[in-house]
Formats: structure tokens, C-alpha cells, sequence
């Protein structure tokens, strides 16, 4: 019957859990350093089968056989500001506040905080990776002259001459698209101020995520000491009834 095997599939439910939520802790941990970086975390719930409720078979690989299991809901991610860092460097670029930038990638525009530019051969002003950083009308900056200044409001001056406004974005929806960059619907961002010369950084804290680490690390020993003792009982069990 199911529920001969009901202490095992919850538990093994629970030790997948947690196994998930060391991915989620671990990858945090990694990007602790990582300009701009947001850190995510796991959304739990639980699946619940009335046991009053029709048996449709007596599977116990079939969930609604089962009672309560814990689940993971989905892996969020925390949007907000890290502390913003001094650097010198006139190409670093900060949002203190609200908002993204905008920047063409060969799967389209894509939106990110990080905000470490510097020039390409052609003296667009671009990313890490290559990526062009866009203005307020979706088109790429580009610097001809020598000293660059840029004002609260992402107006770009080129040897003291007012050029093109850097576009801040609103996501109302922002989704993940690897570690730096985001998705959503853009709308222009209000209450922000750009800081040149600054980076954001990881909006990680070290020390809470150790601690959730050595947590979940040991949630997910004791998920694996109950299934082996489980285990051990059920072939007790077994053994009896032969």
C-alpha cells in the first residue's frame, strides 16, 4: 500500500528540497563578489492529498496516493540595491535607486546593474562582455572626445559638450537571464541617480548565507539518517511478515 512507503517519500521529498536550497545558497555564496549581483532564494510550500480523498490506485509512485510533501514553489530572486563602491574609474556607473540598464546582446535587448563599462575599438561604451550600452531611444553610445562626465540623470557630457542620455529602466516583472542580466517590460525609471565613478556591488551577505549553508546542510543530513533508519524498519517489517 502507499502508505508503507509514505515516511520515504516525504522525507526523500524533504532531502530534494534541501539539496535545491544548497544549489540556490552555494551559487549565492559564489557570487558574493559579483558586481551587482542579486541573490536568490527558494519558496517552499507543501502538496497536500486529503486522505479522505478517492484512491485512485495504490501506486506509491503516485503523489495523490500520498498525504503532505514538502515542495519547493520557485527560486525568486532579491532585487535590492547592494552598497555602491568608489572606484575613480569614469566609465564605472551606478544606479542609486530604481531602475536597469539597457544593453543590445545577440538575443536582444537585455538589462542589467552592472555597470563596469568600458570602450570598444570603436569607442562604444560596452560591457564585460562586448555588449553596447543603449540610451533612453535604444541606441548605442558612442564617445568622441576625451573626458567623459556623466550626471545624476545618465546625461552623457563628452568634453564638456551634453550628448546622449543613458536609458534607466523600470522591470516590473524582471526575470533572470544568467547572473548579470534580466527580462522584462521596460518603463522608464523614476527616482533614481546614476553615480559615476561607483559600482554596485553583491547584495549577498556573507555571513547569512554561511549560516543558511551549515543549516541546510545539516536539514539535509538528518532527511538522509531518517531515510536510512526508515529503510532499516521497513525491512524489519518485511522480514517479520515472511
Amino acid at each position: 500500500m502507499a502508505l508503507d512507503y509514505q515516511p520515504l517519500f516525504i522525507l526523500s521529498s524533504g532531502m530534494l528540497l534541501q539539496e535545491r536550497k544548497l544549489a540556490v545558497t552555494t551559487n549565492n555564496l559564489a557570487n558574493m563578489d559579483t558586481p551587482s549581483f542579486k541573490k536568490d532564494f527558494v519558496e517552499v510550500s507543501s502538496w497536500y492529498t486529503d486522505m479522505g480523498g478517492q484512491i485512485p490506485s495504490l501506486s506509491a509512485e503516485n503523489p495523490t496516493n500520498n498525504f503532505v510533501y514538502p515542495m519547493m514553489s520557485g527560486i525568486f530572486t532579491d532585487l535590492s540595491q547592494g552598497p555602491l563602491r568608489e572606484t575613480g574609474n569614469p566609465l564605472d556607473l551606478a544606479i542609486d535607486g530604481e531602475g536597469f540598464f539597457a544593453v543590445r546582446t545577440p538575443e536582444g535587448i537585455r538589462f542589467t546593474r552592472k555597470g563596469d563599462f568600458r570602450l570598444d575599438s570603436e569607442g562604444y561604451l560596452v560591457t564585460e562582455e562586448g555588449y553596447r550600452l543603449l540610451d533612453r531611444k535604444n541606441r548605442e553610445i558612442k564617445i568622441e572626445g576625451n573626458k567623459v562626465d556623466v550626471d545624476p540623470q545618465g546625461t552623457v557630457y563628452t568634453d564638456g559638450v551634453p550628448g546622449q542620455q543613458i536609458g534607466v529602466w523600470s522591470l516590473p516583472d524582471a526575470r533572470k537571464a544568467g547572473e548579470d542580466f534580466f527580462t522584462g517590460t521596460p518603463q522608464p525609471a523614476q527616482g533614481y541617480s546614476v553615480r559615476q565613478g561607483f559600482i554596485e556591488l553583491s547584495n549577498v551577505n556573507g555571513i547569512v548565507e554561511m549560516v543558511r549553508l551549515i543549516e541546510t546542510s545539516r536539514a539535509h543530513e538528518t532527511y538522509a539518517r531518517l531515510i536510512q533508519a526508515v529503510d532499516e524498519v521497513q525491512a524489519r517489517v518485511n522480514s517479520i511478515a515472511r
